[in-house]
């Protein structure tokens, strides 16, 4: 792993294989697409919370909380998932500042997803 394995919780092949892999017929090319799409949406949905906080609009910050919590699972990234399930409830008690607090949380682990899983699931199709 290329960061601090303790602070991440690891990513697991067989819940990507599941969920990702077999779905796409393991074919590498198409995996990887998947990865790029995944990874892109989750910046997009990331900007949406950060927006959705800015402008107190609680109802759509929850809304890509709750997507981002979803598809994170897919690619077991476990602990993005769990801060975005943590940012849904907050957004759903609209407790701004507590999602002020957890939002570079979010992005810190988004950051570390953005450099391990391209490489991860490469090296689960070799």
């Amino acid at each position: 792993m290329k960061s601090d394995e303790a602070v991440h919780l690891p990513l697991q092949a067989d819940t990507i294989r599941s969920f990702v892999v077999d779905a796409c017929g393991g074919e590498r090319e198409v995996v990887m697409q998947m990865v790029d799409f995944f990874l892109n949406s989750a910046e997009n949905l990331h900007k949406e919370m950060k927006s959705g906080l800015a402008a107190e609009d609680f109802p759509a910050t929850r809304r890509a909380a709750h997507s981002l919590k979803s598809s994170s699972r897919m690619f077991s990234a476990e602990s993005l998932s769990s801060l975005c399930a943590e940012a849904e409830e907050l957004a759903k008690q609209e407790k701004g500042d507590a999602l002020a607090l957890l939002l570079p949380r979010v992005r810190a682990e988004l950051n570390w997803l953005t450099n391990e899983l391209p490489d991860f699931c490469a090296g689960m199709l070799a």
